[in-house]
């Protein structure tokens, strides 16, 4: 909280010479932490706080009745919905808070398509509160800092709300936690954007003690599909600048699956017998599929060998079975590096959320392997999309985001014959030839730290 305050009240109280027709809001203020604090800082600066300097609303009745005991009679606290028009229409200098977060596939974030406020339907309702807050901010210099779930940082839902930030105000500031320092297990960064500035460099703090560190540059940032960068060092991402023309769209197509295909398999999985084998992500490792060998979960059953007798599906689904049962390179979800097997012979049916990348030239199955299962991607993807998956080191990619990765400017069959011969690690060094890079060792402790996991 004093971080966010530091970063976006005091700038404001530096400037002013009077507390006169200055607003702060907390457009979800619970208890009303966050205000009282701001009315203290106001207090310090000018000895008083004006009545109306502080506006609050929430939700929670309970909560509303605590903040305005807490914060006295001339603060403007009120029961209401915030993203359903409970904010006063007037103009705020600082819009501050610590908004509630939503796990992203809770049936309360799924809207069937894009929210009033301009997130996806499965955007946390928490980056919904951002452009909230950037809508109440005053136009011309108004800041906005709140506690945000990391996820605003990379998932496509909220790429909308990133994008309007940038096109009307500045991103200032972000403190990426790192690990959950919040009662909810949830990973948090703090957003500090003002309104009506152009863009230039970005401070950056990192982890509990909000270690500074060096500014890094925004010129940049409107053109990029998200704010991950930012946080990449602190995470221990090396850098990588690969290649900005050919990507993995060029040689293949990718797709994944969801309910409807889940579901509609949980009848139908057996454990042994005659049938497609079901891989399912845990089975996945990096150059190589594990079905068989060790057991998987499946709709919260365990399996030793998990089939499904496509030709008992009901049509759709057997249709759908039919499509996935060709050559293709399935990759793993929430991963520390990306696990990517080649099913040369097209037997394996894909379990949700596994990803099917299939070649349009087969003579190019081994190839699209090889790439997804460099260090280099890894490390590109680790740094693109911090904050998509659950954990700090995992990596999360959709089925386009896949598509997205760059190729070597270097020839790579030679990896491509080490994947097809088993020979992973031998593949990945090549694979650091082809992109000019030297992550094998990097890309190697990470693969080593999820074995021991």
């Amino acid at each position: 909280m004093d971080h966010v305050l530091d970063t976006v009240l005091d700038p404001v109280l530096a400037r002013r010479t009077s507390p006169a027709g200055l607003r702060i809001l907390d457009p979800a203020c619970g208890d009303g932490r966050f205000l009282v604090a701001a009315g203290e800082r106001v207090r310090r600066r000018f000895g008083t706080v004006p009545r109306g300097c502080l506006t609050g609303v929430d939700i929670d009745p309970a909560a509303v009745a605590t903040a305005a005991t807490a914060l006295g009679p001339g603060a403007d606290v009120r029961t209401g919905d915030a993203l359903d028009g409970a904010v006063p229409a007037v103009s705020f200098d600082v819009v501050v808070g610590n908004p509630p977060f939503l796990n992203q596939l809770a049936a309360g974030t799924s809207r069937g398509g894009r929210s009033r406020w301009g997130g996806g339907a499965y955007a946390d309702t928490a980056a919904l509160f951002l452009a909230l807050a950037l809508h109440a901010a005053r136009p011309d210099g108004g800041r906005v800092g709140l506690v945000l779930p990391h996820s605003i940082l990379a998932t496509r839902d909220t790429a909308p709300i990133r994008a309007a930030a940038l096109a009307d105000a500045r991103l200032d500031a972000l403190w990426w936690a790192g690990e959950a320092v919040f009662d909810a297990e949830v990973l948090t960064c703090v957003v500090a954007v003002v309104r009506g500035e152009p863009q230039h460099r970005v401070r950056r703090a990192f982890g509990p003690g909000f270690d500074v560190l060096p500014a890094a540059p925004g010129h940049d940032l409107a053109r990029r599909p998200t704010w991950s960068h930012l946080c990449a060092d602190a995470a221990g991402i090396p850098p990588v600048q690969l290649g900005d023309g050919s990507t993995l769209r060029q040689l293949a197509s990718a797709t994944a699956d969801f309910r409807d295909q889940y579901y509609g398999l949980v009848p139908h999985v057996t454990d042994g017998g005659d049938g497609a084998p079901l891989v399912t992500t845990g089975l996945l490792d990096v150059g190589r599929c594990g079905w068989g060998e060790r057991p998987a979960r499946f709709a919260r059953q365990s399996f030793g060998a998990p089939r499904v007798a496509v030709d008992a599906l009901p049509p759709a689904l057997r249709a759908w079975a039919t499509s996935r049962l060709v050559p293709k390179v399935l990759v793993a979800t929430q991963t520390r590096v990306i696990e990517a097997a080649v099913d040369a012979t097209g037997a394996w049916l894909p379990s949700v959320p596994v990803i099917t990348v299939a070649p349009r030239d087969p003579a190019d199955l081994w190839r699209v392997g090889a790439v997804l299962c460099a260090p280099a991607t890894t490390a590109w993807a680790a740094a693109t999309y911090l904050g998509a998956a659950l954990s700090a080191g995992a990596i999360k990619l959709s089925a386009s985001q896949v598509l997205d990765v760059p190729l070597p400017d270097r020839p790579w069959d030679s990896a491509a014959d080490a994947l097809a011969a088993g020979d992973v690690d031998e593949c990945a060094r090549r694979m650091d030839t082809a992109f000019g890079t030297d992550l094998y060792d990097w890309w190697d402790g990470r693969r080593a730290s999820r074995r021991s996991r």
